[in-house]
């Protein structure tokens, strides 16, 4: 699909239509930052060397999130994994590219279908009309679905008739501010999300141009990537990119350094999958969201999914109603799991804990 396609084109083309599209259930947890929260005011990605040639680009917080990147340079151009969530930032995390090599972007490589992993798309497209956009098959179906969660084409039909309302209710809290401060922030915060609803109404969908439903190998100027499919964890179309002479992998949002989003997840395969990635080869790790993380905080991270479904399934089996599993165990888990969960300002383990039983209660109990 062409990148110069405007967004109703596209839509218009893949037989989405509009007007069909429900934005009652604009809001996404997964990237849910507080109205007030103090923010970064600019698109700011710290280029961290992980391996030879190998950086993580790490996304400073905003009110509207980025992801992380990855970013592996190799002898004839660059390869960057995910996009963020607008054009604007992919552009900034570019001119940090340029500060380590002027050499073009080949590839890009989207994870999965969120919106703050893909949106970016775009900008590198109209800067290297060769690019080649690589993802699983099920991340290019998800892109172009109506409905398919918190991501795609869809969605972005969803935040243009709800950034509008986002906007009009920064705007209230701002005249009730408590404070000079808490003002300041939200003012911040509302010059974040008018331009983002800019940005939103000029979007081009642009999607990958290569899809994979296995895991393949890639020679890219003198570098081994392997893209590993593995199973369904995060969503049903992640994938994990694995440099096997470097020792690092970039996972995308199915392993990150705060609690998990498992709105459009599959919990118990979620486990099994990363039990498959932990037998690969590797030290490091560049997350969808947090810092770099060694390879042994894999084990805490599938060990709360591990405790989160165990508890939930037993509190179900002796008659628990959602509504106390959510305290009782929260409050539970919590010695064990808060602080490692509770690093960033983001996806802290008090915010989400809850909203997590309620999904693997859907998921894995009600089979929904």
């Amino acid at each position: 699909m062409s990148s110069s396609l405007t967004r109703r084109e596209f839509l218009s083309r893949t037989g989405v239509a509009v007007a069909a599209i429900e934005t009652a259930d604009y809001f996404c947890a997964c990237c849910a930052v507080a109205a007030d929260a103090k923010t970064a005011d600019r698109d700011l990605f710290q280029l961290k060397p992980v391996a030879d040639g190998v950086y993580a680009a790490i996304a400073a917080p905003r009110y509207k999130v980025n992801s992380n990147a990855a970013v592996i340079v190799t002898n004839d151009g660059v390869i960057v994994v995910d996009s963020h969530s607008k054009p604007s930032a992919a552009f900034a995390l570019y001119r940090e590219i340029q500060s380590v090599t002027k050499m073009p972007i080949r590839k890009i490589i989207n994870t999965h279908f969120h919106w703050d992993h893909w949106q970016g798309n775009q900008a590198y497209a109209e800067k290297f009309p060769n690019l080649e956009i690589i993802a699983s098959e099920r991340t290019r179906a998800n892109l172009t679905s109506a409905d398919a969660g918190s991501g795609g084409i869809g969605y972005v039909e969803k935040q243009l008739a709800n950034v509008p309302k986002e906007i009009a209710k920064l705007k209230e809290d701002i005249v009730r501010a408590s404070s000079p401060e808490q003002k300041a922030r939200l003012e911040a915060n509302l010059r974040q999300t008018e331009g983002y609803l800019e940005e939103l109404a000029q979007f081009k969908p642009t999607l990958p141009t290569r899809t994979v439903s296995n895991s393949v190998t890639l020679k890219e100027g003198g570098r081994e990537i392997q893209i590993l499919v593995l199973g369904r964890a995060h969503t049903d179309g992640d994938v994990f990119i694995y440099l096997p002479r470097e020792k690092v992998v970039a996972s995308g949002d199915a392993l990150i350094d705060w609690m998990p989003f498992l709105n459009d997840g599959y919990p118990e395969e979620w486990v099994q999958t990363l039990a498959a990635l932990e037998k690969y080869d590797f030290d490091r790790v560049i997350p969808g969201h947090g810092d770099v993380m060694p390879k042994a905080q894999m084990a805490f991270f599938r060990g709360y999914l591990t405790d989160l479904i165990g508890a939930v399934k037993n509190a179900a089996a002796n008659g628990a109603g959602l509504e106390e599993m959510k305290k009782e165990i929260a409050n539970r888990l919590a010695p064990k799991y808060e602080q490692g969960m509770s690093k960033h300002p983001l996806g802290q383990y008090r915010d989400r804990v809850a909203l997590n039983i309620e999904m693997v209660h859907r998921k894995v109990v009600k089979k929904s």
